[in-house]
């Protein structure tokens, strides 16, 4: 199943793209586990950024090996999305 953006998705059976449900649309193939790894990986992702934004970094980075584990390409966009963030300039010229 390869989400096609976080709201849609694509059965692994017959390639039908549709809203995430339980079952598809097509086949009738059965997505619900799947459907829980995506809502699953999306509370990681939340509760991570939480904990970023209040400064709790040991539990950003317990949560971060988490969603690792379960989908580690939308850890790499947090990450991106984390490093634009970031003021690196002004951040390394503090820390040296």
């Amino acid at each position: 199943m390869t989400p096609t953006n976080r709201t849609k998705c694509r059965c692994p059976s017959c390639g039908a793209e549709q809203v995430w449900q339980d079952e598809c649309r097509r086949c009738r193939t059965d997505l619900r586990e799947l459907r829980l790894l995506n809502e699953n990986s999306l509370l990681l992702e939340q509760k991570l950024t939480d904990a970023l934004d209040i400064g709790d970094y040991r539990q950003a980075v317990r949560y971060a090996q988490k969603l690792e584990q379960i989908d580690p390409v939308l850890l790499n966009e947090v990450l991106r999305q984390l490093s634009l963030s970031l003021d690196f300039g002004k951040n390394s010229a503090n820390t040296l």
